[in-house]
């Protein structure tokens, strides 16, 4: 009579069955895929805005509530503005479109003008902002061309904004906080904000860039 043969037995690494095995189950629904890990924050110095076409149009509903969380803070409270609306806490009737995000103790803006912006007008644009009393120049990267970027110190606080020309779109940005105390924290904290304020504003050139498609 012929002899039976054994079943052969292969062993598989214990890595590998682990892997196998939470196939298996995720297949069968015994198993819970981990949910995406969030998009981490571009900085302003990855970010190239001479290549994003920006719409001279409302823009406040496609920035993220996640950006607005990470600038502000929770308890967040909003004023956004068109054209022809007054602008928040004064008389003056804006020609733009804008958001206003507040926190308990942080500010985060946006706004786009209406009109369209020529190259000659942008560059005078920079040029005043460069000339404003109380503010410094920061590195606009790529935020828009011509751009200009500025940390300004007043009213008990801190505030860095980003201009620039995206096509015919004029696009702002600020990021506001309260002037560090005492004086000798306030450049490690001026440095941090200026990194934080670049963060927001390639969020908000991105929604904004959102509303030209």
């Amino acid at each position: 009579m012929p002899r039976r043969r054994r079943p052969v037995l292969v062993r598989v690494p214990a890595a590998l069955a682990t892997a196998l095995m939470g196939a298996v189950l995720a297949g069968c629904g015994g198993g819970t895929a981990a949910p995406p890990a969030p998009p981490k924050p571009t900085p302003l110095a990855s970010y190239d805005g001479t290549v994003a076409q920006v719409g001279r149009a409302p823009f406040c509903s496609r920035v993220p509530d996640r950006a607005v969380l990470e600038a502000v803070g929770t308890k967040v409270t909003t004023s956004h503005y068109g054209n022809g609306q007054r602008l928040p806490g004064t008389e003056d009737v804006s020609h733009e479109y804008g958001c206003v995000f507040t926190g308990s103790d942080v500010v985060a803006r946006g706004w786009v003008f209406v009109p369209p912006v020529t190259p000659a007008r942008a560059a005078q644009l920079v040029t005043a902002a460069r000339k404003v009393p109380g503010c410094r120049p920061v590195p606009a990267a790529k935020f828009g061309s011509p751009a200009v970027g500025t940390l300004c110190h007043g009213g008990g606080h801190a505030t860095v904004t980003y201009r620039g020309l995206f096509g015919d779109a004029w696009l702002a940005c600020s990021l506001a906080e309260p002037t560090t105390r005492p004086a000798a924290a306030r450049a490690a904290a001026e440095k941090a904000l200026v990194a934080r304020a670049g963060i927001w504003c390639v969020r908000v050139a991105t929604a904004a860039s959102a509303s030209a498609s």
